[in-house]
């Protein structure tokens, strides 16, 4: 299978070790496409491809940004999205969930919003994973007996600084942002806290390098992937006395917690990596009528510019707020300036094939 990977392109090495052939455009302008900037045309990546290479699969990776790759409605090529950030942007995901014939939803609870028309689309429970190639497990001293790795922000994630602030008044806790596998490698114990209920990476990337982790009750699907006090141990949100306590007791029970951290490693190997996600996704389209998808998907066209309108008004408003936040900076500004007008004409665009297509129901625009 071909396929083009758009966005987050961490799923691509595993892509081809399943044997695809694999071409990224990525937001970063580090993919294998170079596009000038984003948002972009589907039509203008399609264009870029070398001569003769056509995708059997456009797939779109979340990143937790509004829309950066436009027009993919209307392709006659099957398209899937794998979103990551429910939690976070279920208010406008759940109209642009439509444009897709496969969706792959990362946490488990929010797989029904995600089902937007369920005739026309398969919707399934795909879980986060990890990236063996750097998720790994190294001999170095234990030198932190509780960890903290990720953002700590009293203005944007107000629970979580408390709980860690809350934490430290009782117990040594290190925290810091950005490069994890030095300091999970490090530590006794891993702490992980989730935003909303969500199993995120942190889970599979702290179980991967081989220490024990530590992370809150979120139902969610959780238990279908991991056991408490075989894999990892489970503390109550918010609990801050239980956290204290668990944390304790397995820094200074080697042997419990060395077990339970090599179970957690060895699940996450056996079931739980990006090459296990490839090999999902793959298996799941190729045994799919996927002609059938997209055609059904092309006559739902009057439908999907409706629900668009909305995603790109949404978008529209968010870079209004951040053009005003960024006044006083001239290069952000202009870029929030550019980024709403883009949204802006892509919005006049799709309410003008919306109209076309009330006024000329048999006429789908490709």
């Amino acid at each position: 299978m071909k396929i083009l990977l758009l966005g987050f392109p961490i799923l691509k090495n595993a892509f081809l070790q399943c044997g695809h052939e694999v071409l990224t455009c990525t937001t970063d302008h580090c993919g294998d496409i170079w596009v000038d900037e984003f948002p972009v045309s589907i039509d203008q990546v399609l264009q870029a491809l070398p001569h003769g290479w056509s995708p059997d699969l456009v797939f779109l990776m979340d990143e937790s940004t509004e829309p950066m790759f436009l027009g993919l409605e209307s392709l006659s090529i099957p398209t899937a999205w794998y979103t990551i950030d429910a939690h976070l942007h279920l208010h406008w995901h759940k109209a642009y969930t439509a444009i897709f014939d496969f969706v792959f939803v990362a946490q488990k609870d929010y797989v029904p919003d995600y089902k937007y028309d369920a005739s026309r689309q398969i919707v399934q429970w795909l879980p986060l994973f990890s990236d063996p190639e750097r998720d790994r497990h190294f001999p170095l001293p234990k030198i932190y007996d509780v960890s903290f790795v990720g953002v700590v922000n009293s203005k944007w994630k107000p629970e979580r600084s408390r709980l860690l602030d809350a934490v430290r008044e009782q117990i040594p806790l290190y925290t810091t942002t950005g490069e994890y596998v030095s300091v999970f490698n490090r530590s006794k114990v891993v702490l992980n806290e989730s935003a909303a209920n969500d199993i995120n990476f942190r889970v599979f990337e702290a179980l991967a390098c081989g220490s024990l982790l530590l992370t809150e009750h979120v139902g969610n699907g959780f238990e279908d992937l991991f056991q408490d006090r075989k894999h990892l141990v489970m503390y109550d949100r918010r609990n801050v006395e239980q956290i204290v306590e668990l944390a304790q007791y397995y820094a200074s029970h080697t042997q419990e917690r060395e077990d339970i951290a090599r179970a957690g490693r060895q699940r996450v190997l056996k079931s739980h990596t990006t090459v296990h996600r490839a090999q999902a996704i793959t298996e799941i389209v190729q045994a799919s009528d996927v002609h059938k998808l997209v055609s059904t998907r092309q006559s739902a066209l009057l439908d999907v510019y409706g629900v668009l309108a909305r995603v790109y008004e949404h978008a529209v408003g968010v870079y209004e707020v951040a053009s005003q936040r960024y006044q006083g900076s001239d290069s952000q500004f202009r870029e929030c300036v550019r980024m709403k007008e883009t949204y802006l004409h892509v919005r006049e665009n799709v309410l003008q094939q919306l109209d076309e297509q009330v006024r000329c129901p048999n006429a789908v625009s490709m």
